[in-house]
């Protein structure tokens, strides 16, 4: 099982019957002509460039934008991936500075699934974590991305555990059960939990 690409996607919210998917941010606008500059949560270009509308949400609202273009850029210093994005209606350095900072989502029906073995944050979020003797251990509460691998936050009350997404820790995802089993090395997670 592998966490590689289980950050190219956070969270989940619904609007009407459309379940959106938040995929990464703007980081400013790219040019004068109201292109935005962007990166995702993940290394993978592929659900953007194929995508044909976003969401933006920040300080003006929500808003879908249909794309009129999307090109790759290459990755930013934590491997994630970066594109020159452009929208209809954002026609101006100012429209698109409107957007700096902003969350960007995705159709949730336009995302690609993940090989055999590969999770999205979305499917990781809230499940139970398990040790391999059976003893529970707290829930997934947040995925972190670092410049290696992810990093599950499992909380259970007062206790945290940091989890590198690793394929020889994480034994088995039971997304039906709703769990996921650990095999953490001996000192990472208390004896006592």
């Amino acid at each position: 099982m592998a966490a590689r690409d289980a950050s190219e996607i956070r969270t989940m919210s619904t609007t009407g019957r459309d379940a959106w998917v938040e995929v990464g941010r703007v980081l400013r606008p790219f040019r004068r002509d109201g292109s935005l500059f962007v990166e995702l949560y993940g290394e993978d270009l592929s659900n953007l460039l194929a995508a044909e509308q976003v969401r933006l949400e920040g300080r003006p609202g929500e808003i879908p934008f249909r794309i009129r273009e999307a090109l790759a850029t290459g990755a930013g210093r934590t491997g994630s991936a970066r594109a020159h994005l452009w929208l209809e209606g954002l026609t101006s350095y100012e429209r698109a500075d409107f957007w700096r900072g902003a969350n960007l989502s995705l159709l949730e029906a336009a995302i690609q699934p993940l090989p055999e073995g590969e999770f999205y944050w979305r499917e990781i979020i809230g499940l139970r974590a398990r040790l391999l003797d059976g003893r529970d251990v707290g829930r997934v509460e947040e995925v972190w991305p670092t410049g290696s691998n992810d990093v599950l936050v499992v909380r259970d009350g007062a206790h945290q555990y940091l989890v590198p997404a690793l394929r020889e820790l994480l034994v088995r995802v039971d997304l039906p059960a709703g769990e996921i089993w650990l095999d953490p090395p001996a000192g990472l997670i208390e004896d006592g939990a």
